[in-house]
C-alpha cells in the first residue's frame, strides 16, 4: 500500500525495484504492484528506462544521452554548480553519509549473525546512493536539468540499482575487513588513472557541447562508465552486494 502510495505521488517509477515479505527475490516495482509493462522497459533510453539486469548482487548505472544539450545550462553547471548544486546536495548528504556508514556497519553484523542484510537497511542505503548519482550526473554534465532531492530514483534520466542477492555470504562478509587490500588499492590505482583521464575529457567535452549541442555518445558512455566503476566498488564496501567489482566501467 505504501508502494502505492508513493507511486502515485511520482516518488517511486515503474522500473524502480520492490520487495515485501514472501517474495524470493526483487523484481520490478511494475511486476510487484501487478501493473502493466511501462511503455519503453528494456529500452534502456526515454522514458521508461530498462530494469535492472544481471543476477543477484549486479550493480547497474543507467543513464539517458540526450539527443540535445543545452549551452546555457552546460556554462551555468560549469561555473556556478558546486554552487547552487553541490552545497545544498551535498550539506543533505552528508548526513545522510554518516547514517549510512552506521546502517552498513550494522548491517556487516546483521550478516555475520543471520546471514541476512535488514532490508530496510538496505533500501535505506541504496537510496542515499541513488540521491548521490543523481547529484553526481548532473555536476559532471552527463544530464541536463536540475537534480530532485531525496531518496531513491527520481525521473527517468538517471537510473541506479543494485539486484539485492537473495542471500549474503558471512565469509565475504567478514573477508570485508581486509578490503583495503584486496579491493581499495587495486581499484583505488586503476580507477584513480581512469579518473584522471576522465577529468581531462570532461573538459574538453565542454567546448564540444558549446559548439555543437551535442554529447557525443561514445565519450558519454566512456565518463558513464567511470562512474559507473566507482559505484561498484562503493556498493560492495557498503555491504549491498557480495558481486567483486569488475576492472571495467562497461554495464
Amino acid at each position: 500500500d505504501k508502494a502505492k502510495e508513493y507511486f502515485a505521488a511520482g516518488q517511486l517509477l515503474p522500473t524502480d525495484w520492490g520487495w515485501h515479505d514472501g517474495m524470493d527475490e526483487w523484481k520490478p516495482l511494475w511486476e510487484v504492484l501487478g501493473m502493466e509493462v511501462p511503455s519503453g522497459a528494456g529500452t534502456g533510453t526515454g522514458p521508461g528506462l530498462s530494469a535492472p539486469t544481471g543476477g543477484g548482487g549486479s550493480v547497474q548505472l543507467q543513464v539517458t544521452h540526450q539527443g540535445a544539450y543545452s549551452r546555457g545550462e552546460l556554462l551555468l553547471r560549469t561555473f556556478f554548480g558546486f554552487l547552487y548544486i553541490g552545497v545544498p546536495h551535498g550539506f543533505c548528504l552528508c548526513f545522510l553519509w554518516l547514517a549510512a556508514n552506521i546502517c552498513s556497519l550494522i548491517a556487516w553484523f546483521a550478516i555475520i549473525f543471520t546471514g541476512n542484510h535488514p532490508p530496510g537497511l538496505y533500501n535505506f542505503v541504496q537510496g542515499i546512493f541513488q540521491w548521490q548519482v543523481r547529484a553526481s550526473v548532473s555536476l559532471m554534465n552527463l544530464v541536463d536539468g536540475y537534480p530532485a532531492f531525496g531518496l531513491g530514483n527520481k525521473g527517468n534520466e538517471v537510473s541506479f540499482n543494485v539486484n539485492r542477492p537473495q542471500t549474503f555470504s558471512r565469509g565475504k562478509c567478514a573477508l570485508r575487513l581486509l578490503a583495503f587490500f584486496y579491493v581499495i588499492i587495486p581499484h583505488g590505482i586503476c580507477l584513480g588513472l581512469r579518473w584522471g583521464a576522465t577529468g581531462i575529457l570532461m573538459m574538453v567535452l565542454i567546448l564540444i557541447v558549446l559548439i555543437k549541442g551535442q554529447y557525443p555518445k561514445g565519450l558519454h558512455d566512456f565518463v558513464t562508465g567511470t562512474l559507473r566503476w566507482q559505484l561498484r566498488v562503493q556498493a560492495y564496501l557498503a555491504m549491498l552486494t557480495d558481486t567483486y567489482p569488475r576492472f571495467s566501467g562497461k554495464p
